[in-house]
């Protein structure tokens, strides 16, 4: 069983991994690595839901790790979110890249997996509350081990619905919700997201990477917009645990709200 999924992992790879093309990292937790944006949590209170979660670094794996647990919003009798994300920073120009790559690995058989990034809201209006692009994957829980997960471009819609997260109308059913090269060029945000489903949550992230891009994208992070690599110190710019920060509500610590544009006001 083990070589069969090898041998299927290595299909995948060349299907994905296109020689001559540059690979982008968009952020790395891996050890040696200097981090390139702060991270937090969120969660959805701001709707009425009950979900939990924590976002910490472990340094001594390498990881950043999602943990908590999908529940109900019982305004909505549907299931809430939860969510790891960043704000601002560096963003190298992906326009040229095709897809991203993320290598992970869940201990738990969630299904609700969802990346979403970027501000753009849908076209005419369609969503008037919804900005950015979200697309799903999976994770296998397979004998412990870390999964390199594909997720093309034109898998991601800026239509999507606002209490699931599912497409409303994909990109490849009509492209005008496909990611646009502006935001390409700087996303400005990116989360990786467990929304739609209930279920018990733990996802360790190793790295997020922008595949098949043309080799002269520069990622190299500018001086003074590096993190400092202090994972021991809450207060390290690199990194935040367990604020939870809602979508529009106030928790203990902070004021934090999510603005139209996709930005976080905390005061």
């Amino acid at each position: 069983m083990r070589l069969i999924l090898a041998w299927i992992f290595l299909v995948i790879t060349a299907l994905f991994d296109v020689e001559g093309k540059k690979t982008v990292r968009i952020e790395s937790f891996e050890k040696g690595a200097s981090t390139v944006h702060s991270w937090f949590e969120l969660n959805d209170p701001v709707m009425g839901g009950l979900s939990t979660g924590t976002f910490t670094v472990r340094p001594e794996d390498g990881i950043g790790v999602l943990d908590g647990e999908v529940r109900d919003v019982p305004k909505l009798a549907a299931p809430g979110f939860i969510a790891m994300g960043t704000r601002g920073g560096f963003y190298p120009d992906i326009s040229s890249c095709d897809a991203f790559r993320l290598k992970v690995r869940s201990t738990t058989s969630y299904t609700g997996y969802r990346v979403s990034f970027g501000v753009a809201p849908p076209p005419n209006n369609a969503e008037s509350y919804s900005r950015g692009y979200k697309g799903l994957f999976d994770v296998f829980v397979v004998n412990g081990d870390f999964s390199d997960i594909f997720i093309p471009f034109h898998e991601f819609s800026n239509y999507w619905d606002l209490e699931t997260g599912d497409a409303i109308v994909s990109c490849s059913q009509n492209e005008i919700y496909c990611p646009d090269k502006s935001t390409l060029e700087n996303i400005h945000r990116f989360e990786i997201m467990a929304q739609g489903v209930l279920g018990e949550v733990h996802l360790e992230v190793k790295s997020i990477e922008a595949l098949n891009c043309d080799d002269d994208v520069n990622d190299d992070v500018p001086e003074n917009m590096k993190q400092e690599d202090n994972w021991e110190n809450d207060s390290s710019p690199g990194y935040v645990v367990g604020q939870g920060i809602s979508h529009g509500a106030t928790n203990n610590n902070n004021n934090a709200i999510i603005l139209g544009n996709g930005d976080i006001s905390i005061e």
